[in-house]
């Protein structure tokens, strides 16, 4: 009796054992068929919700902005100072918001001026081009560098998000540049990462010019180049010579204009703003602004601006300093989790970062999906899976006391990927192959 009833048990076990093995293959080969049908529909999701809006916008800001900006710069006029609605009136642009004069960089003005040379509308399509072409080498860099972290449908499933996402609607929508200086960005991450770090600065230095904001990321990029100070030395002359060469190259005259008038304008356009900065200092003066019931009268409205930037440079501080306790030498650095969490500060401590800023946050976000499927909690899941979810919240209502509740949840988000990339740089687990590539070895 005792021997059949052990030869019953020991079936019954090998039949569990067999019915689990077999609802494992079946569950493994359905999940990629549903991560693909998941990537399928969100990128169609996203291709359709812009190319739905694209056509109309070849005559709206910002491309209206970047198109006469360097038509003025080609016809040899006074770039920063020459009323820009008789502009938009000329060449058929439709000017709905009031900007007096030119505000980009002389070094985006002349990056865009092969487009200017062309008619407006089939300048608009060539400007989209590029837009496809920046996006296409964000995800490219971003699945190199992740080198096989995560299987072939998440890796569609996360390039469809980021293809779907607010971010590159809002992008693609007002004809930005920010795709392209993300993906001169991440290109300079990753020739640091292959042991090039002259090549990293100088390409970093090159979107720097492009907008400003970049320069946040020039001493990192600078203190990760080695471990020896005669590289790091070697790599801050070549920023120095490469930002000569754009300034000279692009017309001293036109720089000092840009500093005198065209920062002038974009500091009262970003004082003045409500809606769709999603910043710390925006934050800040914003609070103060609507506890005076947003009185345009106001005094106090700058001197809060100046407090919100004080404030956002000291978060960028930290993050630096959260960056330093993490392997002082170098060595064995979280090259990864620095880059990301300094994006992140970036972003959230700059004075101006409007939606379409947060593309930069492809390739972060990227990284913290391969961090949470390599380790998944509840709580790593929950913070990465809310964070997300706010970051494309991009909401704009007029009503005073949802300012805060509605417009700023996309702040929310980046403030909680933030948190999430600190912890990763404080926990003890051991990061990831490839992640902390130490600096390259002494020349």
């Amino acid at each position: 009796m005792a021997e059949l009833f052990s030869e019953r048990l020991l079936a019954g076990t090998t039949t569990d054992q067999v019915l689990r093995l077999n609802t494992e293959t079946k569950s493994r080969k359905w999940r990629p068929c549903l991560l693909r049908t998941l990537a399928l529909g969100l990128a169609l999701f996203g291709v359709l919700h812009i190319a739905r809006d694209l056509p109309a916008r070849a005559n709206g800001n910002d491309f209206a902005h970047y198109y006469i900006s360097s038509r003025l710069l080609l016809a040899g006029a006074d770039l920063y100072s020459t009323p820009l609605q008789p502009e938009y009136e000329r060449w058929g642009f439709y000017y709905t918001h009031p900007i007096p004069t030119a505000t980009n960089p002389p070094w985006l003005v002349a990056i865009f001026a092969p487009f200017a040379l062309l008619p407006p509308v089939e300048a608009f399509w060539a400007w989209v081009m590029l837009e496809l072409l920046s996006l296409g080498s964000i995800l490219v860099l971003t699945w190199r560098l992740l080198a096989g972290r995560l299987s072939v449908p998440m890796q569609c499933l996360v390039s469809a998000a980021a293809i779907a996402s607010a971010p590159v609607y809002w992008h693609f929508f007002f004809s930005q540049c920010q795709l392209l200086i993300a993906a001169l960005i991440l290109l300079a991450y990753w020739l640091l990462r292959n042991g090039r770090p002259m090549s990293a600065c100088v390409t970093v230095t090159a979107a720097v010019w492009l907008k400003l904001f970049p320069a946040i990321l020039v001493p990192w990029f600078l203190w990760r180049s080695s471990r020896e100070w005669s590289t790091r030395w070697k790599c801050a002359g070549a920023v120095l010579a490469w930002s000569a060469v754009l300034i000279l190259g692009t017309g001293l005259g036109h720089w000092e204009q840009f500093w005198t008038h065209g920062m002038k304008v974009v500091n009262d356009w970003i004082m003045w703003q409500r809606h769709f900065n999603f910043t710390v200092p925006s934050f800040v003066k914003n609070a103060a602004w609507l506890l005076n019931g947003f009185s345009p009268d106001w005094n106090g409205l700058r001197a809060w601006a100046n407090v919100g930037a004080v404030i956002g440079m000291a978060l960028i501080a930290l993050a630096y300093g959260i960056c330093w306790k993490n392997k002082r030498g170098g060595t064995d650095a979280n090259l990864e989790i620095e880059f990301c969490l300094l994006s992140a500060a970036m972003l959230a401590g700059i004075s101006e970062a409007w939606g379409h800023y947060f593309v930069l946050l492809i390739f972060p976000a990227a990284v913290a999906v391969t961090r949470v499927v390599r380790r998944p909690t509840s709580g790593r899941i929950l913070t990465l899976a809310v964070s997300l979810v706010m970051l494309n919240l991009m909401f704009s209502r007029q009503s005073p006391w949802f300012e805060f509740a509605v417009s700023y949840i996309p702040l929310y988000g980046l403030l909680l990927l933030g948190a999430f990339f600190i912890a990763e740089a404080l926990n003890a687990h051991p990061p990831p192959a490839g992640a902390t590539r130490s600096a390259p070895p002494p020349s």
